[in-house]
């Protein structure tokens, strides 16, 4: 069962980011991604990206690119400027309506002492909770060790939750 999950997860985001690349990618009249903003948030254009400040990426996975739009999360991903261990570590952050989240979500289990509803799946290192009007905000925490991925989405959460 959880391969066929996995499997149909891959589906869908093949199939979201086929039509993106026929459809042109549904930017905006200054020609970006669908959500860029042509005022430059972020060095990626995304608003998504002002989700987390620099200072908060470089203290889980150290400096980073500045933040990229991420169409596989949904939201924006900071990818470490050296790898560690043979892994490029990277810090994701997305707030996604109910049915995206639903349909993108690696559910994982519960988490007591944050937010009723929160979840973390440990394989993955994602943190997904209820935030603003029926809306899921997520952190993936992809590092190298796996000891401390799961404090390191916990308090890259909370920064999420202070400012959506």
């Amino acid at each position: 069962m959880e391969l066929f999950k996995k499997l149909m997860h891959a589906a869908i985001l093949g199939s979201a980011l086929a039509l993106v690349a026929a459809c042109g990618g549904g930017g905006d009249s200054g020609g970006g991604p669908p959500g860029a903003d042509p005022g430059g948030r972020g060095s990626g254009g995304s608003e998504s990206c002002e989700f987390l400040t620099e200072e908060e990426v470089a203290e889980a996975i150290g400096p980073s690119d500045g933040g990229q739009h991420d169409y596989a999360f949904g939201g924006c991903v900071w990818t470490a400027s050296s790898a560690k261990g043979g892994i490029n570590e990277a810090v994701f952050a997305a707030v996604l309506p109910k049915a995206q989240y639903e349909s993108l979500a690696e559910i994982g289990e519960p988490v007591s002492g944050f937010v009723d509803g929160a979840t973390y799946a440990e394989l993955h290192g994602e943190l997904w909770f209820p935030c603003r009007d029926g809306d899921y905000c997520g952190i993936k925490a992809r590092t190298a060790g796996a000891d401390d991925r799961q404090e390191i989405a916990l308090r890259l959460a909370k920064a999420l939750q202070g400012r959506v």
